[in-house]
């Protein structure tokens, strides 16, 4: 494990942590994989918590680009990144916890896609 990947997983632990919500560390291991089968009421609402918390979304379902696309960058260009941001972020029906776990999972699943196919 790099650097950055300690530094990534510090900074998700206390997030998760300040979330406070009784997630089973086997639930949070499924989403941290990309596993998002494990999706209930309560991990939408962590959902929710986690991406307001990373700053990714404000309480008004407005989201905001340059932190979303600063975390982005990491792992795509800024071409893929702004492709993944319009994708995942037009058009969402603003619903409590759905709304922030719906825009996680698009990150997620469209960030990794194309992660994967650089390797």
């Amino acid at each position: 494990m790099g650097r950055l990947d300690l530094v990534c997983l510090l900074a998700i632990v206390l997030l998760v942590h300040s979330c406070r919500m009784s997630l089973k560390p086997s639930v949070f291991e499924s989403l941290r994989a990309g596993n998002f089968s494990v999706r209930n009421s309560l991990v939408e609402c962590f959902g929710e918590c986690f991406v307001k918390r990373a700053g990714f979304m404000n309480d008004n379902f407005t989201f905001n680009r340059d932190t979303i696309m600063r975390f982005t960058n990491r792992f795509v260009s800024k071409e893929i990144s702004e492709k993944v941001y319009n994708i995942c972020t037009d058009n969402v029906t603003p619903t409590y916890c759905v709304t922030a776990f719906d825009v996680y999972q698009c990150i997620y699943e469209n960030v990794y896609k194309s992660w994967d196919s650089r390797k």
